[in-house]
């Protein structure tokens, strides 16, 4: 399932004049386009990130890792801040586990007294060292290890994403015809 992106409008009069300005030199243009996007993408993924964190308790680190950006080229002038689909294991956020198997608990949202207490679930580790929190769901005999357990997820970056990428668009907008005339400019005074 592809993420619908950020799309960002562009004012067609300003890229007009800014192509009619840079006519004179090789790809004028098209470079003070790329450049003005791969610097709006950077600004972007960073508000993004911030967003991200506002609504869910990661770690920035752990955030800007997921959130990947294309970049334009010359040749290409695109570029897009992308998320991978995948589930995010809830112990990705903080959680506390309690004494005498008491349970666990997770705090998924930002904030005093946000954390939500589980008290059947546990910390296992997987083969390749990840640690996870489950639940059991099945209990007898003749089960193996990991039968009847079900590893507990939480909201993913890819979700959220979805949730804030509408709040950003126009801001984001706003910025890249702002660079795309600094861009301009700098080209100009390069001569």
């Amino acid at each position: 399932m592809a993420l619908e992106p950020i799309k960002i409008r562009i004012d067609r009069t300003q890229v007009r004049q800014v192509e009619e300005d840079l006519a004179h030199l090789k790809n004028g243009a098209e470079r003070a386009m790329s450049r003005a996007i791969n610097h709006t993408l950077g600004v972007t993924r960073t508000e993004v990130s911030r967003e991200i964190r506002s609504q869910v308790r990661l770690k920035a680190a752990y955030v800007r890792e997921k959130l990947k950006v294309r970049r334009a080229t010359v040749t290409k002038a695109q570029g897009a801040i992308q998320t991978p689909t995948r589930g995010q294991l809830l112990s990705r956020y903080p959680y506390t586990v309690y004494a005498n198997n008491k349970g666990i608990g997770v705090t998924v949202k930002p904030g005093a007294g946000q954390r939500q207490r589980m008290p059947g679930a546990f910390e296992i580790t997987f083969a390749n060292g990840v640690t996870a929190i489950a639940i059991r769901t099945k209990r007898g005999p003749g089960l193996g290890r990991s039968e009847g357990l079900q590893v507990l997820y939480g909201p993913s970056v890819s979700q959220v994403f979805t949730d804030v990428k509408d709040d950003l668009q126009a801001p984001a907008g706003n910025r890249l015809m702002e660079r795309l005339g600094v861009e301009a400019d700098r080209l100009l005074n390069q001569q």
